[in-house]
């Protein structure tokens, strides 16, 4: 099987993800179905348990627990509103790497086939690593109520929240919550997996794009020196072959460009949201963990690190591909070219000296380096919360 019919089972995998939830952005034409009302319906439902459940809360650590998923609320909620504001993008992108890299390639090189099928398959891995660890935190939470019942005696549900109007504590209420609970819990752990491996998709596919033109401008190099030994510079043939060659290079090198600002256009604001979201849900749940013997907690403040540590480390991918087209612009033998071509050269170099990155807004670019600092500052309030316990103790 050749790598563009595994893309196309690739692509209709996650199509069935998006399609659940109501948001197939693989489609240009994509347009709001009853799915996706359902699944802004059901944000609102949680909402409203969560704020009915604060209502009712006993103590503090019950009004806690209700709290503990509200990152991953607004991490959901804002992640829907940004991917329908930006739907049509992500299908450009989307249909855009399909016609480049798979299409586009069918009948390319050995050495092209064999970097687009290398990172495919990283795609691929990466996309059931996730699937698994996601679905596997969602059996967890959905074991939480049986290990209660049948270990402990006691009557809990899969998320700490109620609704109102039902007792949890009759058969039949106590049925209804779970299975609502259940229905919150499936669709948000689909649309995270969608969500997440979409964007890793995008960043290792930037990969491609990368290592695609430093095969390009390899075998211009090669090119050139064997049109050096059958022309004079000056010649009018020389000057034809640099200026159809350097074209397919500069075609190609702005659709890099376009790829990466559609990138930081459609992820800009999903990276605050992460990032803030992420870093909220790690120190509340470390709290949680910290003074309840809710283990549930533990699931969920994995699940968060995972997210910000992934959209961190592949937000440092992007820098360093970035660094590394620079690098192969530069390698290129410019000095070589007619004058004119040199000119366009020179633009091709300043343009690609200004990369599109992730950036956190106020706090900084989405690297590894702000992922440390974040964890830093997390941890320095972990601190300081777990020394107040200790002396009120």
């Amino acid at each position: 099987m050749d790598t563009l019919e595994q893309f196309y089972k690739y692509e209709y995998y996650f199509s069935i993800l998006c399609n659940v939830i109501g948001f197939n952005i693989l489609d240009k034409g994509w347009k709001k179905t009853y799915r996706t009302y359902i699944s802004f319906f059901l944000c609102g439902q949680y909402f409203l348990w969560m704020v009915w459940s604060i209502i009712i809360a006993s103590d503090t650590f019950e009004l806690l627990k209700s709290l503990s998923f509200l990152g991953f609320f607004f991490q959901c909620s804002l992640k829907m509103y940004y991917t329908s504001a930006k739907a049509t993008q992500y299908g450009i992108s989307f249909d855009g790497l399909k016609q480049t890299i798979y299409i586009g390639h069918t009948n390319g090189t050995v050495e092209q086939k064999s970097v687009i099928e290398r990172i495919f398959l990283v795609v691929q891995l990466i996309t059931k690593v996730t699937t698994v660890l996601y679905t596997s935190s969602l059996f967890i939470f959905s074991l939480y109520p049986l290990y209660m019942y049948f270990m402990v005696g006691v009557k809990v549900t899969i998320f700490p929240l109620y609704i109102p109007g039902i007792d949890i504590y009759s058969a039949y209420g106590y049925g209804i919550t779970n299975s609502l609970h259940m229905l919150i819990a499936v669709y948000g752990c689909i649309g995270a997996i969608a969500s997440d491996i979409a964007f890793m998709m995008f960043i290792l596919h930037f990969i491609t794009y990368g290592e695609l033109f430093r095969i390009e401008c390899e075998q211009f190099q090669q090119d050139l020196s064997d049109a050096t030994e059958r022309w004079e510079r000056h010649t009018p043939e020389y000057k034809t072959f640099c200026r159809q060659r350097m074209r397919e290079i500069y075609q190609y090198h702005q659709n890099v460009i376009l790829f990466l600002e559609s990138l930081q256009e459609c992820y800009q604001s999903i990276s605050v949201v992460q990032v803030g979201s992420c870093s909220f849900s790690i120190m509340f749940n470390l709290f949680l963990a910290l003074t309840t013997d809710w283990y549930a907690t533990y699931s969920f403040m994995f699940i968060s690190w995972f997210q910000l540590f992934i959209f961190s480390l592949f937000g440092t991918i992007m820098q360093v591909m970035n660094d590394r087209m620079l690098r192969y612009i530069w390698n290129l033998p410019w000095y070589m070219l007619p004058s004119e071509e040199q000119r366009r050269f020179h633009f091709m170099l300043a343009r690609s000296q200004l990369p599109a990155e992730m950036v956190i807004r106020s706090v900084g670019p989405l690297n590894m380096e702000t992922f440390t600092d974040i964890m830093q500052k997390i941890y320095s309030a972990f601190t300081m919360m777990y020394s107040f316990l200790v002396d009120l103790s």
